[in-house]
């Protein structure tokens, strides 16, 4: 591990700007648990309830389903419900596990450690989630138009996403493998 003494002065500004990063990681991270907890709750106990809301809303998310969906918003009964609640948080699980290992990675540039096993862990999760983001993506999708009766597929495939998850992997294999060699290095002398 590089302690925070041994980095140049020149990494204080990259501390300070990881700072910011860490909080606006905090800042998303937590609106995703509570996005991921208040939804399948909506799905669950407002849905069916609509009516105790307002008169307007009830009709204006059923003519916005309507637009979309070969299926009533009031045919969606408690299975469907629960199948689109099961999809949503498959949706949401890589997001979450990639806002952590991006708020631990940057946490720990905030202590100044670079180059350690931890860092490059993290960045080895954050690569790997993004690359099992986009492949659940196109999963979720798919089971969402058949579970909603959706329509028109609007397919929204991210191979940029893919893309950046694998060279952020790599990333991850180049440095762990330069810290093997150094470590080699430095026992040979």
């Amino acid at each position: 591990m590089i302690s925070t003494s041994e980095m140049p002065a020149s990494f204080d500004r990259a501390r300070r700007i990881s700072v910011l990063i860490v909080l606006l990681f905090d800042i998303v991270l937590w609106l995703a648990v509570a996005f991921t907890v208040l939804v399948p709750l909506a799905l669950l106990f407002v849905l069916p309830n609509l009516g105790w809301f307002s008169a307007d809303l009830p009709s204006l998310a059923a003519a916005e389903w309507a637009k979309h969906s070969n299926l009533p918003l009031a045919s969606l009964n408690i299975g469907r419900r629960l199948l689109l609640i099961v999809d949503f948080l498959a949706a949401m699980a890589p997001s979450l596990f990639i806002l952590s290992h991006g708020r631990k990675l940057f946490a720990g540039f905030v202590k100044g450690q670079v180059f350690t096993e931890d860092a490059i862990r993290h960045l080895r999760g954050l690569g790997f989630w993004l690359i099992v983001s986009t492949l659940v993506g196109v999963v979720v999708q798919l089971f969402f138009f058949a579970i909603a009766g959706i329509r028109e597929h609007p397919f929204d495939l991210e191979p940029l996403s893919l893309v950046y998850g694998a060279m952020t992997y790599v990333a991850a294999y180049v440095m762990e493998e330069a810290r093997r060699i150094a470590a080699d290095h430095a026992e040979i002398v």
